[in-house]
């Protein structure tokens, strides 16, 4: 489906792999690579990790949206919304005050996006497995369709660059990144929000 959620995945993986390009378009003969431009790759690995984490984020909010606005929630709707809720005491009424019901659909939505982004850990194999768990669907249909396409033992990696990711930004440390190496992650995250878009996509199907 092309929701928001992907349209923004898709803007923010695009800017991940420039990281790559300009990596690539400024070599000049054999040899390292300057020390700035070392950067590049590894830039490249945290800006497409945090297109994921996003795009979880967002997408959770609109299905949930979707599956409230369609049918009585369920319980495991009521329980997310009800801790939304309680993180934005005043969220009801505020929503009851606004003009529309667009108006009001989007502060919902953005209070669930800020819900997941400050409150829940949606990073990795887990992240992944616990988002569209707790959407209704099986995490099994979206790790054995990529595996399907080739990508062997998909959360061990998405747990791999997800933890180069943490060595970055949480610990200061250069893990060595090759950009080949990057450029096939980035190809592995479309992937994976492909597969996640499909499964999530037909929960909010009424």
């Amino acid at each position: 489906m092309a929701t928001n959620a992907k349209r923004t995945f898709d803007a923010n993986i695009l800017r991940a792999s420039y990281f790559l390009d300009v990596h690539e378009g400024t070599q000049s003969g054999a040899g390292a690579p300057t020390k700035p431009r070392r950067e590049l790759p590894r830039g490249a690995i945290v800006f497409a990790i945090g297109a994921i984490d996003a795009y979880l984020c967002e997408v959770s909010a609109e299905t949930l949206i979707a599956q409230v606005s369609q049918t009585a929630a369920r319980e495991r709707l009521r329980d997310v919304l009800a801790r939304v809720q309680k993180e934005v005491p005043g969220l009801a009424l505020e929503v009851a005050l606004l003009d529309t019901r667009q108006l009001r659909l989007a502060r919902i939505h953005d209070s669930i996006v800020e819900y997941f982004e400050n409150q829940t850990s949606q990073l990795g194999a887990k992240g992944v497995s616990a988002t569209v768990s707790r959407l209704g669907g099986d995490p099994a249909d979206v790790w054995s369709v990529l595996v399907q396409q080739g990508h062997t033992d998909p959360q061990k990696t998405l747990d791999q660059w997800t933890d180069v990711r943490h060595q970055i930004v949480h610990q200061g440390k250069t893990p060595r990144v090759w950009r080949p190496h990057a450029r096939s992650f980035i190809g592995f995250a479309k992937d994976l929000v492909q597969c996640v878009d499909v499964v999530l996509g037909a929960l909010a199907q009424p």
